[in-house]
Order: C-alpha cells, then sequence, then structure tokens
C-alpha cells in the first residue's frame, strides 16, 4: 500500500572513523526526506565516535556494540529490531545529495514487486567519476565476476549522462542499500558466514530468486570515497582473499547443486588461469585465488547446507535467473578481448 511519507531507517556502521563520520552525518542533516530515522552503531570504538554523535546530532540514534562485528552481523541486529518500511546501509565514508531518499521512495512505493534500490554512486574525490563500490549498478556474470555500469574491474568511467536510466539490475551495492524490510523478512538477511564481501550479492541473488525486482535509481545520487575499511596495505591481503573466496562461496550456496557440475568446473579453469598469470606480477592474488578455492572445497558441506536453504526459497529456475547475467566470462573479455566498458557487455545480457 502507497504511503505519503513511509519511515525510512538509514544505518550506518563505524569504528574508529569520527572525522569521516562527521561528514556523513552533517550530509544526513541536509536530507529533504520527512520520515527518516538515523541509527549509527559504533562499533566499538575508543575515539569519541558515540560522544560526537550525543552532541552534535542529538536527534540521530546510537547503538553502542562491544565488539566490531563483521558488514552482515552488525547490520542486522539493527534490520531485526527495525519498525521501518524501508531501511538503507550506509557507508559511512558517504555524502549524499539532499533529495537521495525522495527519489528511492518514490520509485519503491509505485510497486511493491521492488526489494531494492541503489543511488548512482560517485567518487567523492572526483565527482565526475563512477565509483568502484556500486558505480551505476550491479551486474554479474555466470561464473560470479561482478561488474557495475560505469565500472568493469579497475576500469572507471566519467559520468556523462550515459546511465542516467532507471535500469534494473543483478545486485544493489552495500555502500548505499535500499530494502524493503518485510522482503528480509521472506528471504532471509545478511548471510554472516561470508564476512565482508558478496554478502548483499548473496542477498539479492535470493532476491531475484523469490521473484522481487531490484533497480538502479540515478536521480538518487551518494558520493562515496571508497576501501576507507580495506584500503591500507596491512589488509589487502586478506580482502584479496575474501573476493576470491565469497565468489565460490556465493555460488555454490545459490546455485542448483544440478549446475555445480558445470558451473565449478569453469570457475575452477577461470582461477588457474588468474592464479598462474598474476604469479609474478601479483603472487598475493594468485596466493589468494589458491587460498579460496581451498576453502571452497573444505566447506563443501557448509555450502551445501546453506544451498539447501535457498532452495526452499526459489521460485523461478536457474535457467531463468541466467537470463539476467551475462553469458560469458567477464574477466577473459575484459583481460583478453581488452572490452573495458559496460556497453560492451550488454549484448550479453
Amino acid at each position: 500500500m502507497t504511503q505519503k511519507n513511509p519511515l525510512v531507517e538509514v544505518i550506518i556502521l563505524t569504528h574508529n572513523n569520527k572525522k569521516i563520520l562527521n561528514d556523513c552525518l552533517n550530509s544526513l542533516k541536509k536530507t529533504q526526506y520527512k520520515n527518516m530515522k538515523v541509527t549509527v552503531v559504533d562499533q566499538d570504538s575508543s575515539d569519541g565516535t558515540a560522544e560526537l554523535i550525543k552532541k552534535n546530532y542529538p536527534k540521530f540514534n546510537v547503538f553502542r556494540n562491544e565488539v566490531n562485528e563483521s558488514f552482515s552481523a552488525a547490520n542486522n541486529k539493527i534490520l531485526k529490531s527495525s519498525k521501518a518500511k524501508y531501511c538503507i546501509l550506509l557507508n559511512d565514508d558517504t555524502t549524499q545529495e539532499p533529495n537521495w531518499i525522495n527519489e528511492l521512495v518514490k520509485v519503491a512505493e509505485g510497486d511493491e514487486k521492488i526489494a531494492a534500490l541503489q543511488p548512482k554512486i560517485l567518487s567523492m574525490k572526483n565527482k565526475k567519476m563512477f565509483e568502484h563500490a556500486g558505480a551505476g549498478g550491479g551486474f554479474i556474470d555466470v561464473f560470479g565476476y561482478e561488474f557495475c555500469r560505469g565500472r568493469i574491474f579497475s576500469e572507471i568511467e566519467e559520468d556523462k549522462g550515459q546511465y542516467d536510466d532507471i535500469k534494473e539490475v543483478f545486485w544493489v551495492c552495500g555502500v548505499a542499500l535500499f530494502i524493503r524490510r518485510k522482503v528480509l523478512e521472506e528471504v532471509g538477511y545478511l548471510d554472516e558466514d561470508f564476512g565482508s564481501y558478496f554478502e548483499e550479492t548473496d542477498l539479492s541473488w535470493r532476491i531475484n530468486s523469490a521473484k522481487y525486482l531490484q533497480k538502479y535509481i540515478p536521480r538518487s545520487v551518494v558520493y562515496h570515497v571508497g576501501s576507507a575499511t580495506w584500503g591500507n596495505k596491512k589488509n589487502s591481503a586478506k580482502k584479496e582473499y575474501l573476493l576470491h573466496r565469497n565468489s565460490w562461496f556465493v555460488l555454490g550456496k545459490n546455485y542448483s547443486r544440478r549446475n555445480w557440475f558445470w558451473i565449478l568446473p569453469s570457475k575452477f579453469l577461470l582461477e588457474m588461469i588468474t592464479i598462474f598469470a598474476f604469479l609474478f606480477t601479483n603472487p598475493k592474488k594468485s596466493y589468494a585465488s589458491l587460498k579460496g578455492f581451498i576453502w571452497f572445497i573444505l566447506n563443501i558441506g557448509k555450502i551445501n547446507k546453506g544451498n539447501k536453504r535457498t532452495e526452499s526459497l526459489k521460485k523461478i529456475s536457474d535457467r531463468e535467473l541466467i537470463k539476467k547475467m551475462v553469458k560469458t566470462s567477464v574477466a577473459l573479455q575484459y583481460f583478453i578481448s581488452g572490452k573495458k566498458y559496460f556497453k560492451e557487455y550488454e549484448k550479453f545480457l
């Protein structure tokens, strides 16, 4: 049922990131939407984050976590107790245009089959450029390699209005993820086994499987710093490992088991190419790829249990889901054929 101004709860996780968080909350104060609740989850910060919020943003709520939990675990705590019709998972290293929520609610209220939406995500460092995470909406190939309108691997496009149409997408980015809360009760919350990376892809896959829609809304604009948590050298190896590990995890959990027999061997060959291609130029990447595959083999029982739960939720077949994917290897097209722009992949959709 359409409501004039349904309650929207914005959930922000933060950990010892006071300066960047301050910029985010200052921006949120300018949001024009009339029925917004802001909840900041302070993940065991020791830099005075909670005190900053209570002093400068008394209308915003603070939830204190005793430990620095994963993205999924910390967000789930708030999502499960929220009374809002819609929730937005928002990174603390973002700023937003004042009308950003209005544009999302307007689209969501127009169609109850819409489960999740993503704003246009631009770089805060250069607002003419798309940002790596999310960009102009998320897509995936049949082997689990993600890409976006406006970003293929490390190739990032300038925003020239080429993606200013509302577009159905396969996944929405956790930088600014707008979700209809009642859908979470049906398809399940964020899977805490992912840790970081691909957790929103896993959720989006389940949303697709349940025959809901996800869309990119270009009139809603968010600016993102990017890699505020994982950008330093200390974390780079762990990030690379999680990316490879969870790309296996999301495939094993969400494809029907009968499709494992052609998807997973193909994925293995692509990962072997990665291992040998980067063995001398980027050995950390090669090691992360190998380590991710070993994790998958050692945890096949756990993945199979997750797969059974996912299968019970499906309302459409893998054949129908694959129609929303790119039916070729984006990695091979990018690294071997030199296809660096989204328009070159549209023919595969």
